[in-house]
């Protein structure tokens, strides 16, 4: 099936702590392998070690700012779909053309790293938290945005095709003329889209800090989530099948800050799978000072009103907790740590943010 007939397809309906860096007698990783998360070693005195970083790497190789692009791929508006009930945000659905080869023509790799000999858009794509530059090819107008599914979404949308299908967030209200064009973007639209960027959600100090490490060891995880541009890589996280499964053995719970109200907040008609699945949702729908409120009041009761299968959002200990940070603003960061880092005692080494997109301190 080529990209032409894929534009029929849409997104329809769709141990304790991690051990130190540096320690001189860091705790064994006890946990098994298993996707962003790997160990040096064998057996009980495994460390754990960072996954690796989508092809691209994280220095941000080709970005918008100009960098010259090892590689571009074909690529084609499928489908813009309303993110919200008022249409103010818009999912928008792209097929990027990725010939997959077929195996009776012996294109198998022996390896299970990867399924065919030629490296494919789709294997860049390893852990939410991951982005993209896309580019119109008529205007020349780019942007770059978090990749706001799963990666086994991206692999399952078109099976039996050379397509691999992503959405992006966007925003038709953005201070950004670029994204406003492609939130308005419209079928057959073609585009030029940059190999998977970035290693996802981690500590940049310490990368050994990451999602799939804290699913591993069995953390608490907490997502934080500023406005659409922090909730289009957290659903990415949320509906990812490795956190899926881990809500329904811990405490997971997603913070929505500057949710706005009900017309406007970001996929509200998926908030209760994700309830169902054992998370809690908990938006917030008023200024900082009362999100702030709303969130340290839920980890004083527990939230149970949010849903969720536990009645904690902390769980016992904040040395198994992690937090991921999404689309905050400066003041809205301070008081994210301020209540989990200072508060509530997590180890700021387990505060992750997407390193590409976090806020950077201005030079003096």
């Amino acid at each position: 099936m080529t990209l032409a007939s894929a534009m029929q397809l849409s997104h329809a309906g769709a141990a304790r702590a991690t051990p130190t860096p540096g320690s001189l007698n860091p705790k064994p990783c006890t946990a098994p392998a298993s996707a962003g998360h790997s160990c040096l070693g064998s057996g009980p005195l495994r460390s754990c070690r960072r996954p690796r970083c989508a092809a691209a790497g994280r220095d941000g190789a080709g970005d918008v700012n100009g960098d010259e692009e090892p590689t571009r791929f074909e690529g084609r508006v499928i489908a813009n779909n309303a993110a919200s009930v008022n249409g103010k945000l818009r999912t928008l659905v792209v097929g990027v053309t990725d010939a997959r080869g077929s195996p009776s023509l012996n294109h198998r790799k022996a390896s299970a790293g990867t399924l065919f000999k030629q490296q494919q858009w789709v294997d860049g794509f390893e852990t939410p938290g991951q982005y993209i530059i896309l580019t119109d090819i008529d205007s020349g107008k780019a942007i770059r945005k978090p990749i706001s599914v799963s990666p086994y979404r991206a692999r399952s949308t078109a099976p039996g095709t050379d397509v691999t299908v992503v959405e992006v967030l966007l925003d038709t209200n953005s201070s950004d003329g670029d994204e406003n064009f492609f939130a308005s973007a419209q079928p057959p639209t073609q585009l030029s889209v940059s190999p998977v960027k970035g290693c996802g959600f981690e500590n940049p100090l310490f990368p050994e800090y990451n999602l799939g490490s804290a699913i591993a060891h069995g953390h608490a995880v907490v997502l934080v989530a500023g406005g659409s541009a922090g909730l289009g890589p957290l659903r990415a996280a949320m509906e990812w099948p490795n956190l899926a499964s881990h809500a329904d053995k811990h405490p997971v719970t997603l913070f929505y800050m500057r949710a706005g109200d009900q017309e406007s907040a970001a996929y509200i008609q998926e908030w209760d799978q994700w309830r169902e699945g054992g998370a809690k949702v908990v938006p917030c729908y008023g200024d900082l000072e009362q999100d702030v409120f709303k969130m340290q009041q839920t980890l004083v009761t527990g939230g149970a009103e949010f849903g969720g299968k536990f009645d904690t959002v902390l769980g016992r200990y904040p040395s198994d907790v992690t937090v991921l940070v999404a689309g905050l603003t400066g003041e809205e960061m301070k008081s994210v740590l301020q209540i989990f880092s200072t508060n509530r005692k997590v180890p700021k080494q387990q505060i992750l943010v997407m390193p590409d997109f976090a806020i950077k301190k201005k030079k003096l």
